[in-house]
């Protein structure tokens, strides 16, 4: 989702996990990264995902459009 096209609260939020799900990935890449700030990264990832879901925020244009259950199986497809 861009930015730009932000018109209501569920677009924001859904903004807002999708920065957080690209903090994730771009994590994943790193050879070299904190274990634990990774792990604090996904689990806010996998929060928004699931309140998401419960909220009914459409993840469409998202990267949580992506997630079916975990956010940590999720990531690791950036993983080398």
């Amino acid at each position: 989702m861009k930015k730009h096209l932000v018109r209501n609260l569920k677009d924001a939020f859904a903004y807002i996990a999708d920065c957080n799900l690209a903090t994730v990935s771009h994590m994943a890449c790193l050879k070299s990264k904190s274990k634990r700030e990774f792990k604090r990264q996904i689990g806010i990832a996998q929060t928004m995902c699931d309140w998401m879901k419960r909220f009914d925020v459409d993840p469409t244009g998202t990267r949580a459009e992506e997630i079916e259950d975990s956010v940590h199986e999720w990531a690791k497809q950036y993983e080398e």
